[in-house]
Order: C-alpha cells, then structure tokens, then sequence
C-alpha cells in the first residue's frame, strides 16, 4: 500500500523510459514487453480487496506507464519525446510548468489587450490569473499593481503607496522591469514625490527608449526645470540689510 503511495506521489518527476523500466535504447518490443509485465501489476481493476483504499493512486500510476507506453511505440511521437528529453523537459512534471508559463504568458497578452480597450475588469481578471500561473513573473504583478491603483479606492495617498509596495516586490523579483519603474513612476507623482518619480522615468526610459510616455515624462520635468527662474542671488549688501 505504501509503495503504490510513494509511486503515483513521484511518478510525475520521472520520464517514460523510467516509468517502464527500460534504457533509451529500448526497441517497440522491448517497450510492449515492459508495459504488459507493469500492467499485471499496476492495472487498478486488478488491485485486491484489502488495497482498494489506494486505487486512485493505482490509476495514476497506470495511467502515466500507458502514457509512455503509447508514445514509445510511436516512431514520430517517440522523436519529438526524445526532442523533449534532450531538452530537459520530458517529465510530467516539467511539462506541467512549461504549459503552465505558457497559459500564463497567453492570459497575460489578452490582459494587456483588455487594458487597452479600457476594459480594466476584465484585465485585472485575466492578469491576476496570469500572475497566479506563473507568481515569478514581475510583470504580471506590475500589471495588477496599477490596475489597483486605478480603482476609486485606491486613489487616497495610502492606496497609492500600497500600489507603489506592490511595485516595490514586482523589482525585487526582477531589477529591469519597466513596466514597474513607469507605473511606480506615475504613482510617485501621483502622491508628490517628484523625485523619485523623475528617477523612476528615467530608469524605464533607458531599459527601452521607445516607451514614449517615460520618455515624454523625464523630458516635462527637463523642461520645467529650465523654464523656472534662477534662485536670486543674495550679495553683501541684501545681507547686511537684512540684519
């Protein structure tokens, strides 16, 4: 009972030629041979009555060894596996996180899209599903953090500095995240801290000099600051008068 336990808990992390217990070498055969041995010994329908409490796990496990089984006797699916193989990503498991980052980073453009059209529902929708696919990604928190701030009541001064947190841990994860420096930018100019915003245009700008609005923002500031009069200069005489 415990064996059939420990087998379907770690059956994902291995590859199909370990699931049947043949080489890489093994010919169609060879692989037949393997499954139909396993399968009088793994087939849930064969289980005895005393170990019916673990048939589920049973299942699994089957399931997995006929998986392999009928790619491994496929000529064409057995290349691509082996294709798979050589890349490092031919266990369940590891195929389960690549199709995982790959739905996350789908869901993500159809956010994008939706902010977009203005349909900030939707889009937060769709980016927290993104971020909860893939949670290392610090874009898609980014995305989440300034849909936040765009709601009514995160508008106050503590909204935006929540918001700005959020960003804070969206560059923690990743120190060239653009999307984060714009929107802490705009959420620090928000609250009246200009400097820190100014800093934070800056940055984006440079990481991808075709975002127009960074640009566009760190160019307002240099243009504001030039057209602001010279600080008076105070000479003896103005001190001593003031005295």
């Amino acid at each position: 009972m415990r064996e059939i336990e420990e087998r379907a808990a770690s059956i994902d992390k291995e590859d199909y030629f370990s699931m049947l217990g043949v080489t890489q070498d093994a010919t169609i055969d060879q692989v037949r041979s393997a499954y139909f041995g396993l399968a009088k010994q793994w087939h849930p329908d064969r289980l005895p009555i005393d170990l019916l409490r673990v048939k589920d796990a049973c299942a699994r496990v089957f399931s997995r060894m006929s998986e392999a089984h009928s790619t491994l006797i496929d000529p064409r699916e057995r290349d691509e596996y082996m294709r798979l193989l050589r890349e490092g990503g031919a266990t369940p498991e590891s195929q389960a996180v690549i199709s995982r980052v790959i739905e996350a980073a789908t869901t993500f453009q159809k956010a994008e899209i939706c902010m977009r059209r203005n349909d900030l529902v939707q889009a937060e929708q769709l980016g927290r599903r993104a971020h909860e696919l893939d949670p290392k990604q610090a874009d898609y928190l980014a995305l989440i953090a300034w849909l936040d701030s765009q709601k009514p009541d995160n508008q106050t001064p503590k909204g935006s500095l929540d918001c700005i947190a959020m960003l804070d841990r969206a560059l923690s994860m990743n120190e060239r995240c653009e999307r984060a420096y714009f929107y802490r930018g705009m959420l620090h100019k928000r609250v009246g801290n200009l400097p820190a915003a100014v800093r934070d245009f800056r940055q984006a700008a440079e990481l991808n000099p075709r975002n127009i609005d960074a640009v566009r923002e760190v160019r307002l500031h240099g243009m504001r600051r030039s057209s602001q009069p010279p600080p008076k200069k105070v000479g003896l005489f103005d001190r001593f008068f003031k005295k």
